[in-house]
């Protein structure tokens, strides 16, 4: 029987992947939600060398490709939307062709909303796409690549924004302000503070995401050294994995912290609740976000949380029921930060009921009313 529901095809290299499983869960999350009233088909460009080196890993599907993107890197970055739209359409065309795209949805701004938007016109369908944050933040920033997502924009039936933020920045870089709606992420309110087992041992601070400097990981760690004396039963946690994992190993060594910093490396989505709710605090010191889920995570937990006044944090987090938000790339910033969190008494059942907001059921009734307009 032939399904009455349009084809939607969403272009993103914001997904699990099969050696990274724990990656963007948030988006998949948001994206299982279309299937009740969308044929959904999902492309994620995967930067040749890795797709190459894990492409025994990989299982492509009937809706599901993982395509290796060909571009030099850190050479001609104002092309890589034309790499990317060659690259998906000589791995994929043919797969695109009999998918009959009605909707194409790319959820990243550069170079992924360009390229959907050349498809889009290849494929005469609507197109729409979804921003997150340093793909405006650092992107938009960079002329010849705002020009393209401006551009795509004018194509564009509708664009997605995680925070009313991100959405202000695309209308300075000239972006009309109807085109955009923002929409916040959701939780999952049945799996987010409920009753949980402590999973270790003592009481800890914890960061979540990837440990990358931008994300202010190496700040945090030296805040905490600051501070330690003051609470020697007192750990943090890093959970993820990333390049300075090295450098905050060394670290932990050099500021002689090295008993009370764990990694834990990447940590399965199912098992995050347990750690957030028993954390004394969720820090994460950003550079640049749109609105990480981690945060609405935490509030659903009843976590405070310290996390600095960037993108849309700061409109998510009420600092007079929910914790405090510091300046970034200050590592005593962070000090006097975590200092006040831990010496206030915080209510954890008005953090959760702030947190009711976000749900994703508000984020799929909003997100299907957009993927509409035109329709």
């Amino acid at each position: 029987m032939k399904s009455n529901k349009k084809n939607i095809t969403i272009i993103t290299n914001l997904y699990p992947l099969p050696w990274e499983p724990n990656r963007a869960t948030f988006n998949r999350q948001q994206f299982a939600q279309l299937d009740d009233e969308f044929d959904q088909s999902i492309l994620v460009p995967i930067a040749f060398p890795e797709w190459f080196s894990h492409r025994k890993e990989i299982k492509q599907t009937k809706n599901l490709r993982y395509v290796p993107y060909f571009y030099l890197p850190k050479i001609g970055r104002r092309f890589y939307s034309v790499f990317m739209f060659l690259s998906l359409l000589m791995h994929s065309g043919w797969w695109l062709f009999t998918k009959k795209p009605q909707i194409i949805l790319a959820s990243w701004a550069f170079p992924e909303a360009v390229t959907a938007s050349w498809l889009s016109k290849l494929f005469s369908c609507r197109f729409f796409f979804k921003v997150h944050g340093s793909d405006i933040n650092l992107h938009g920033k960079i002329p010849a690549r705002a020009q393209q997502i401006v551009k795509a924009a004018k194509r564009a039936s509708g664009i997605l924004s995680v925070s009313k933020a991100l959405a202000d920045e695309m209308v300075a870089m000239g972006i009309e302000t109807d085109k955009i709606s923002v929409i916040y992420n959701g939780v999952d309110h049945q799996k987010f503070g409920i009753q949980t087992k402590a999973p270790l041992n003592g009481d800890y601070l914890l960061y979540v995401g990837n440990l990358k400097r931008d994300k202010g990981v190496i700040e945090l760690i030296k805040g905490f050294a600051n501070i330690h004396d003051n609470y020697p039963e007192l750990n943090l946690v890093y959970a993820g994995s990333g390049v300075e994992k090295k450098c905050l190993l060394e670290l932990s060594k050099a500021l002689n912290i090295a008993d009370k910093v764990q990694l834990l490396g990447s940590v399965e989505h199912h098992k995050l609740p347990a750690l957030i709710t028993h954390a004394k605090a969720l820090v994460l010191p950003s550079y640049n976000e749109g609105v990480p889920n981690v945060v609405l995570e935490a509030m659903a937990c009843g976590t405070p949380i310290l996390a600095t006044k960037v993108g849309g944090i700061p409109e998510v987090v009420d600092e007079k029921i929910c914790g405090r938000l510091i300046q970034p790339r200050c590592e005593m910033a962070v000090a006097n930060g975590l200092t006040y969190l831990l010496d206030q008494n915080w209510n954890k059942d008005k953090i959760k009921a702030h947190s009711k907001k976000f749900t994703w059921e508000n984020n799929k009734r909003q997100l299907i009313e957009l993927l509409s307009v035109n329709n």
